[in-house]
């Protein structure tokens, strides 16, 4: 059940203008989280075109390099760790938005005023829990990144040993 703010109009003045962001700040938040979204697919796209490409490009610098190197396999590991917090990050959480089902079963008796009052704060909640699902995804991102950087300098380091 929704929090009862009041149901006093003169309490709430200004309920019109704040209704107003409603539908926009569900807007932003999709708008975000399909960013981070992709942010995570393209680093994700990325890591495993180096994890492909880097031992054919070290087979043909090199030759006969060694394949069984300590450093290959932790740019091995670091990558299949990226992917792993890549397709959990993907996978992760869910868009809080409103329900039109629970709109017409507990909210269709309400008044006009007390309808936008009530849907600012149940918007507030959504934005809160939607952004903390952004703040997530967006650590998970931070640490793909650092493992990316680890696997790429793993890759380094063994291409430098075996040349």
């Amino acid at each position: 059940m929704e929090k009862e703010l009041g149901k006093d109009e003169s309490q709430y003045p200004s309920v019109e203008l704040a209704y107003e962001f409603v539908k926009s700040s569900y807007d932003w938040m999709l708008s975000r989280i399909e960013a981070i979204n992709s942010k995570i697919q393209g680093l994700l796209t990325f890591a495993t075109t180096v994890a492909v490409a880097m031992p054919i490009f070290a087979k043909a610098l090199v030759g006969d390099i060694d394949f069984s190197s300590g450093w290959f396999y932790g740019a091995t590991i670091s990558y299949v760790l990226l992917a792993i917090m890549g397709i959990f990050g993907m996978r992760m959480g869910k868009v809080r938005l409103v329900h039109p089902m629970k709109l017409y079963e507990k909210w269709l008796h309400k008044s006009l005023w007390e309808f936008k009052k009530d849907t600012i704060y149940v918007a507030g909640q959504d934005f809160e829990d939607n952004k903390k699902l952004i703040d997530r995804k967006s650590l998970l991102r931070d640490i793909m990144t650092l493992f990316l950087l680890l696997e790429i300098l793993c890759i380094i380091v063994w291409i430098t040993i075996a040349s």
